[in-house]
């Protein structure tokens, strides 16, 4: 019995050093042949939960509006788990009853090992003429957040104050559940994502920031603002030059109504001629300092050097194709090697913490690609994590600050969906209608649940526990009509009815080792270790 003991004391240390020297980059890919189904497919190394989906109920009134994209985790205090979750609605209230921003109380409880919501709003926008079509955006180094509008109108509705009534950035403060203000001297345009930049500099620190214009003809700009960590005033750059070689920032005429209502027109053909690029979808800044861009009509990520963010006139963009740009890549999903185009759709970007580019698909595969430190064209490196279910695409994306959770959502999937998946919290998810989510490595997430607990609520106990895959389950309780028995990605395994029986024997011999999650009627859940 001491050497069991000592045994088993082992094998949990050397266990849970495995665990804690793995990072949410670290995983094997999925089968790049999986056919699109109705459930979220992602790395066996990792589960999801819920945060919500359309329809669901807000404590402070109202439901989750459709199409939820940007999805931002906003620290309280730096905590990674405790903080708000800011979710845009991509739709409009004139047309699907979307539009706007909603932001939830949420923090990591410890015990069950689950993210938790104590409070959830849908913020007011109209003391800033309301707003709609609310896409990406971006975590302020100050702790607000910008809410980014992906279309353009003229001032065509109340307050009828001369500035076009979509195409702005706003800020909001989660906080306080507050906006903050609409950006004008940002510019008007389609955005999708903001990249926030804070300059060291004598003799006042700056704040500079990185934008596309999500239209085709889009293009590229940098907001350099007057003050630090105030984006109400600032100059306008456009940029001009080589997609693959050397460009420049040209000065664009925004002071006036007028001049920042005509954004687009100053830097097109005629204006300042700027470079064209097909939809600039996201902007991020990277570890090594590099603004990278994603460009979806075009099917690449961009990157470019800036040599001094502040010095504008001078100042000179070197620029590249970082990923994609009709490249392939061998992807390897732990069994086989299989060539897959990147195709077009890349779209949202962030960096995790060890450097690797999280790239989400629009169209195409509807992937969720991560582009691991160290790529280049030259000497590729490329995975694959996930497969987003069908009609859908993956919007959204940050981190906790410890890089543990990821925070996104699952917009427009098909509502004819089934997908019977359960989460982390034992919830079933369908994916038939918009969903934010939280992901991270199966022993991060919803593991809290003890593998030696034998006793199910309702009354129902099972075991052994673990168990080797050669014997038999026993499950006990009355009425079993039903078991099910899922991977801990959420893939179901098995399905079987039965007729209110008191005990029911299971033969677990053609399922892999690893950890699973069953349930009894539906309602009783527990996870199972087969070794």
């Amino acid at each position: 019995m001491k050497l069991l003991k000592f045994t088993m004391l082992s094998l949990f240390f050397l266990v849970t050093y495995t665990f804690q020297s793995q990072n949410i980059g670290d995983f094997t890919s999925i089968d790049p042949n999986t056919v699109q189904s109705a459930s979220f497919v992602l790395s066996s190394s990792h589960t999801f939960q819920k945060i919500a989906e359309v329809g669901d109920a807000l404590t402070a009134g109202g439901t989750f509006k459709p199409k939820p994209d940007f999805t931002a985790y906003v620290p309280i205090a730096n905590s990674s788990t405790n903080g708000y979750l800011s979710i845009n609605s991509e739709g409009s209230a004139l047309t699907d009853g979307g539009g706007g921003v909603m932001v939830f109380d949420i923090n990591f409880n410890a015990t069950t090992e689950l993210w938790e919501t104590t409070a959830s709003e849908d913020l007011d926008f109209t003391a800033v003429g309301g707003t709609a079509a609310n896409c990406s955006g971006a975590v302020t180094p100050w702790g607000t957040v910008i809410t980014c509008e992906e279309g353009t109108i003229p001032d065509t509705f109340p307050p009828f104050d001369g500035y076009n009534d979509l195409g702005w950035n706003i800020e909001i403060n989660p906080a306080t559940k507050s906006v903050v203000a609409k950006h004008y001297a940002m510019g008007n345009f389609a955005h999708e994502n903001v990249a926030i930049q804070t300059i060291n500099a004598i003799p006042t620190s700056r704040t500079v920031v990185y934008q596309g214009a999500d239209s085709n003809p889009g293009y590229l700009y940098k907001y350099v603002a007057t003050n630090f960590q105030d984006l109400s005033m600032g100059l306008l750059y456009v940029f001009k030059g080589s997609k693959n070689g050397t460009g420049s920032w040209i000065l664009l005429d925004n002071t006036t109504q007028s001049e920042q209502n005509s954004t687009l027109t100053q830097s097109g053909a005629s204006g300042h001629d700027a470079t064209v690029f097909a939809g600039i979808e996201d902007v991020e800044i990277g570890p090594d300092g590099m603004v990278y861009f994603a460009v979806k009509g075009e099917g690449t990520v961009y990157r470019f050097s800036d040599s001094d963010p502040l010095e504008t006139s001078a100042s000179t963009v070197t620029m590249e194709t970082f990923v994609g740009g009709g490249a392939s890549y061998d992807i390897n999903d732990g069994t086989s090697t299989t060539l897959v185009a990147w195709g077009n759709g890349n779209d949202n970007l962030a960096f995790d913490c060890d450097g690797n580019l999280w790239v989400f698909q629009d169209s195409g595969n509807s992937f969720i690609w991560v582009v691991k430190n160290g790529h280049t064209q030259a000497s590729p490196d490329v995975e694959i994590f996930g497969k987003v279910p069908i009609g859908s695409e993956p919007t959204g994306i940050t981190f906790t600050p410890d890089y543990k959770y990821l925070f996104m959502s699952i917009q427009h999937p098909d509502p004819g969906n089934a997908a019977n998946q359960v989460d982390a919290a034992g919830n079933t998810v369908d994916f038939d209608k918009g969903t934010s989510l939280v992901i991270a490595l199966s022993e991060n997430l919803g593991s809290a649940l003890s593998v030696e607990d034998e006793n199910f609520d309702d009354g129902f106990t099972f075991y052994p526990n673990p168990i080797k895959s050669s014997k038999n389950l026993i499950i006990k309780g009355n009425q079993i009509n039903n078991i099910k028995l899922y991977a801990i990605s959420g893939k179901k395994l098995l399905d079987v009815d039965y007729n209110d029986l008191n005990e029911v024997t299971l033969n677990l011999k053609d399922i892999q080792s690893g950890l699973y999650l069953f349930k009894v009627n539906d309602k009783a859940a527990s996870k199972l270790v087969i070794k």
